[in-house]
Formats: C-alpha cells, sequence, structure tokens
C-alpha cells in the first residue's frame, strides 16, 4: 500500500530539526518530491519559535544538537499549547533501547535510527500523519458532539423551563376557569334569586344578601336616590356581624363629598378606600368599598355599597359580577315596577268594573218591576177595551207592538241579570240525567213550529247509540234554545238548520248548523262578545238583545263545557262540547211526555 499518495496527507507541513545541514537538505528532498511541505531549522531555539508562529502538522527531530538537544526540544514542545499535540518522529544515530523509551516517555510518537531508508521515512511520515490527522478529525467531532450534547442540554434545559411555563400557565388557566365557572354559577344562583320576586323590596335584600354570602363580604348595603342625587336613603343592608353602623356613617360621609353627585352620573363602578377611626380611637377599621350604579334608561334606580377589608380587596371577577348583577336587578325592578302598575291597574279596572256590574244589577232591578207592571196594565187594557167592545182593529196592533216592546225590555233585563249571576258564580247547578233522543226534540218543538211557518227547514239527527247525559237542564235547554234561537234568526228563508248530536271521545259534541250564510272571519273571534251584532247582516235580524251568545258561552263553561264557531262556504255551525258525567241513577231520567 503507497501511503504516500494518499490526498488526506497531500500538502502537510512538515518541520524538519537538525543540526547537520546534508540530513536536512536529503530529508527535505524525500519529502518535498513527494508532495510535502516542508521547513528546516538547525536549531532547537529556532524550531521553537517557528513551531509557534506556524505550527507544522509533524515534527522531524533529531536528538544529538547542541544548546538544546531533542529531549529538551520536545520538551518544551510539549508544554506550549499550540505545539502539545504536534506529533514528533525523532531521527537518531542512537539506537539503544533506553534512548527510545526515553524519546517515548517525553512524547515521542515514532523513531528512526540513522542511516535512515527512503520508503521507512515515508511510512513512517505518512502513518504519523494519517493518526495525526484522524486524531485531530476525532478531536474535532468530539468537540462537535460535546456542543450537541451540550446544546441538547440547554434545549433540553429550555424545554424543562418552557414545560414548567406552561404547567404554571396551566394551573393558573384552570384556575381563572375555575374561577369563571364559579362566578358564573354565583351570578346564576343570585340572578335567579333577584329575579324569583316582584316585589322590589325583596329583590334589594335578596341583592345585599346574596352579595355578602357569596362573595365573603363584611357588608353590603342598597341606596335609594330620587332624581338630583342629593338624596340618598339607605333601605336595605345585610352584614357578617351585628355592627353595621359604621357602614351607614361611612355612607353618610362619602354622600357629603362634594363631588358625589357628579361621581355617580359618570362611573358606572367606582372602588376605593376608606380608612375609619372610633369616636374614642380605640379601634380602626380600613375598608375597599365598591360602589355600583342600577341604571334604568340612564335613570339611577339606587346604589350597592360593597364592605370588604383591604387585605381582600375586589378583583375584576367580583367587580364584574357585580355589575352584571346590578343589570339583572335594574332588569327585575323594572319588571317589578311594571307587574305594580299592571296589578294597580287591573285592581282599578275589577273595582270599575265592579262598580259597572253593581249598577247593571241596581239598574235592572229596578227596571224590571216597573215594565212587569207596565205588562200587566196593558193584559188588563185589552181585556177592558175587549168588554165594551169598543176596541178596533188599530188600537189592537197598538196594543201588541206595546206588549212586544216590554217583553223584549223584560228580556234584555233577565239577560243582565243572569250574566251577573254567571260572573259572580251565584248560578246554582242541579244535575240531572236525561234522554237526549227525547229531551231535544221537546226543547225545539216550537222552533220546529215557527221554521216552519218561516218557509225554513229544521231538522234533527242524532246518533242511535247516544249515552244517557248528566247536566243541568236548566242551563242546557237555554243554550240548546238560544242557539237554535239564533239560527232560525240569521236563516234565509228556504234554507236548512240542522241539529245534531254525537259521541266523541268521552265527550258530548252538539251541533247546531244553518245554510246560506256565513260569518266574516275577522268577526269570529267577537261572536261571542256582549252586546255585537255582526256587521252586513242587519237585514237577516229579528230584533234580539244581543247578550245571547254571551250567555251561551258563559253557561257552557259553566256546565264545564267549551264552545266553539266555524263558517263555512253558506254554512254556520256552533259546536259546544260537553263532558260525558257518570250517571245519578238510573230512576232520575227524565221521560218527556209528547
Amino acid at each position: 500500500m503507497d501511503l504516500s499518495n494518499s490526498s488526506s496527507t497531500h500538502s502537510a507541513l512538515i518541520l524538519l530539526i537538525d543540526d547537520t545541514p546534508d540530513n536536512l537538505r536529503l530529508l527535505a528532498k524525500i519529502l518535498e518530491s513527494k508532495g510535502f511541505k516542508v521547513k528546516k531549522t538547525v536549531s532547537g531555539k529556532m524550531a521553537i519559535q517557528a513551531a509557534q508562529i506556524e505550527p507544522p502538522d509533524l515534527i522531524l527531530l533529531d536528538i544529538n544538537m547542541p544548546e538544546l538537544n531533542g529531549y529538551e526540544v520536545c520538551q518544551q514542545l510539549k508544554l506550549q499549547e499550540k505545539t502539545a499535540n504536534i506529533p514528533i518522529i525523532f531521527i537518531s544515530a542512537l539506537d539503544q533501547t533506553i534512548d527510545k523509551i526515553k524519546a517515548f516517555e517525553l512524547g515521542g510518537v515514532d523513531y528512526i535510527t540513522k542511516p535512515f531508508q527512503e520508503l521507512e521515512v515515508l511510512a513512517r511520515v505518512q502513518n504519523q500523519l494519517i493518526i495525526y490527522q484522524q486524531r485531530q478529525l476525532l478531536i474535532a467531532q468530539t468537540q462537535h458532539l460535546q456542543q450537541e450534547i451540550q446544546e441538547r442540554q440547554q434545549a433540553q434545559a429550555a424545554l424543562q423551563a418552557l414545560n414548567k411555563s406552561f404547567e404554571k400557565q396551566i394551573i393558573e388557566r384552570t384556575e381563572e376557569l375555575q374561577k369563571s365557572l364559579e362566578f358564573e354559577a354565583r351570578l346564576k344562583r343570585i340572578t335567579d334569586t333577584v329575579r324569583d320576586s316582584l316585589d322590589e323590596g325583596q329583590i334589594w335584600q335578596a341583592a345585599v344578601a346574596e352579595l355578602v354570602v357569596g362573595l365573603e363580604l363584611d357588608c353590603c348595603y342598597a341606596t335609594i336616590c330620587n332624581n338630583d342625587l342629593k338624596t340618598c336613603v339607605v333601605a336595605h343592608e345585610y352584614s357578617n356581624n351585628s355592627d353595621i353602623g359604621w357602614g351607614i356613617n361611612c355612607i353618610k360621609q362619602v354622600k357629603n363629598w362634594v363631588g358625589f353627585p357628579t361621581k355617580l352620573r359618570t362611573e358606572h363602578c367606582t372602588q376605593f378606600c376608606w380608612y375609619f377611626l372610633n369616636s374614642d380611637n380605640i379601634y380602626e377599621r380600613k375598608y375597599a368599598i365598591l360602589l355600583c350604579q342600577i341604571f334604568d334608561d340612564q335613570k339611577i334606580l339606587g346604589s350597592l355599597w360593597l364592605f370588604k377589608s383591604v387585605t381582600k380587596a375586589f378583583d375584576e371577577l367580583e367587580v364584574r359580577l357585580v355589575k352584571q348583577l346590578a343589570n339583572q336587578c335594574a332588569i327585575a325592578l323594572r319588571q317589578a315596577r311594571l307587574y305594580q302598575a299592571a296589578q294597580a291597574q287591573v285592581e282599578e279596572l275589577q273595582r270599575l268594573n265592579q262598580l259597572k256590574d253593581d249598577f247593571l244589577c241596581s239598574i235592572s232591578h229596578e227596571l224590571r218591576n216597573p215594565i212587569a207592571n207596565i205588562q200587566s196594565f196593558i193584559q188588563l187594557l185589552e181585556t177592558e177595551l175587549t168588554s165594551i167592545k169598543q176596541h178596533n182593529h188599530k188600537v189592537s196592533q197598538y196594543l201588541t207592538i206595546l206588549y212586544e216592546e216590554s217583553e223584549g225590555e223584560l228580556q234584555l233585563i233577565q239577560d243582565l241579570l243572569d250574566l251577573q249571576y254567571l260572573n259572580a258564580e251565584f248560578y246554582p247547578l242541579q244535575l240531572t240525567t236525561i234522554n237526549l233522543a227525547d229531551w231535544i226534540p221537546y226543547t225545539i218543538e216550537v222552533f220546529i213550529i215557527q221554521s216552519q211557518q218561516q218557509h225554513k227547514n229544521l231538522q234533527i239527527q242524532l246518533a242511535p247509540d247516544l249515552p244517557l247525559l248528566t247536566t243541568d237542564i236548566s242551563s242546557l235547554s237555554r243554550i240548546v234554545r238560544e242557539l237554535v234561537k239564533n239560527a232560525c234568526k240569521y236563516t234565509p228563508p228556504g234554507e236548512n238548520i240542522t241539529v245534531t248530536a254525537h259521541q266523541q271521545d268521552e265527550q258530548l259534541h252538539l251541533c247546531v248548523v244553518n245554510s246560506g250564510v256565513e260569518i266574516p272571519e275577522v268577526e269570529l273571534s267577537r261572536i261571542f262578545d256582549k252586546f255585537y251584532r255582526i256587521p252586513n247582516m242587519a237585514h237577516l235580524t229579528a230584533g234580539g238583545t244581543g247578550l245571547g251568545l254571551a250567555l251561551v258561552k258563559k253557561l257552557v263553561a259553566l256546565l264545564s263545557g267549551s264552545i266553539f264557531v266555524e263558517s263555512r262556504t253558506r254554512e254556520i255551525c256552533f259546536t259546544v262540547v260537553l263532558p260525558l258525567l257518570p250517571h245519578i241513577h238510573e230512576d232520575t231520567v227524565k221521560e218527556l211526555d209528547d
């Protein structure tokens, strides 16, 4: 293997140290012929200086030299940092073992005995250069590895620091989230407590109590101010101790501050500290005070004063909770005031309605007796005129009109009285079990005759399996008669009126249907109103009190039923739905004779 041609050692710098010029020329010629760079010196001192100025890759060093021998030169080179690791090959005529051992002990890497052979020199030089370069490479790799290890250690330390920072942030964030969850739960609980009431006093008291308990305050006060903010009254308070006078004194002193009204108008929430010393100078108190306004449409409804010892100042979450609670209080107070106003209006309406009912009841009683007397005298007058044979057709017609008008007025008064009794729940029920198949034809018999005279067709269609019905006959009779009378009144000649009854889902469905007319859909919702008449149907109206359908609805409700109306194409249908109550007794079934 030709080591001298290795590219890794080509052009290496070699320092030759020998006091014999011929040896230097020979060695230089051999090495230069193979491409090595060569520096020559005949003195040990000069060699040491040259190695410091330009450190070579290899040193060939003679042992026997004047002034400084090879051993001494080697020692000094090994002591210098720049030259300590440069490989040194000793060249000497001394071939004793002891000389070689000393050379190796002083740091030599090889030993060439004079006279030397060219190939041996080249082989040993090339071998030591390879070893030196590999050692340098190994040192560089070791340093690189150490640098990588150091960088990795630094990265690991940075990563650990980052992990600790992340863990700290996670813990802090978790604590913040936990506080936020507790805050939301506390706010919801306080809000629910405040908004559950429609009483202003209870709302204020609930707010101050929940704040003291929820935020662990020393005390809390609610003040109510007038419009100009010059007068503020402590209306409600809650404290963890019995002594609450000092807090009220503190509020009074703050209110006396000249800038207090301006502060109230411009800031929703204000936090400040207060130093309190009692009159005897025995003890002192230091508090953090949070003042929060409660607004409603830019108007101040009142203020919340929260007191906490200075070591427990109000944090951001607590301030936010108080602000949100103040907003909820404003909503609750607004609702309470609206409710109170509505209640006052309802009470006033109830009072006026009662006055109206009392008036109608009184006037009805007052009018009933005179009209009844008028009817009696009309009958007596008709009898007298007939007996003295002075009665003629025109007088009879006048008496008939007078009697019918008084009868109508009497019916109106009776309807008003019945409505008042129904509204006052003074309408007693007498339950009886009836057979509808017999009862309905009997009840509307007079309308069957009337409809025939008016060229209208009144039909009865009853299901064959109709059950017995337990109800109040008087109320049901009034319902059926009013509905059939209403149908006869508004049905044109030649049209049909049908009364049907069937059972459905443990209920009785009783329908009165008349054809030839319709009710506008916008009028359906008012059909059961008192004194209401359908527009554009006056040509079909034959008088009436305007209370018939209102009475029907009241009576149906009295029987625990319901009624509704439908307007179809040329047809109107009133449906009464009644519950099928248990039968009273079989022997109480009312059978009607023809």
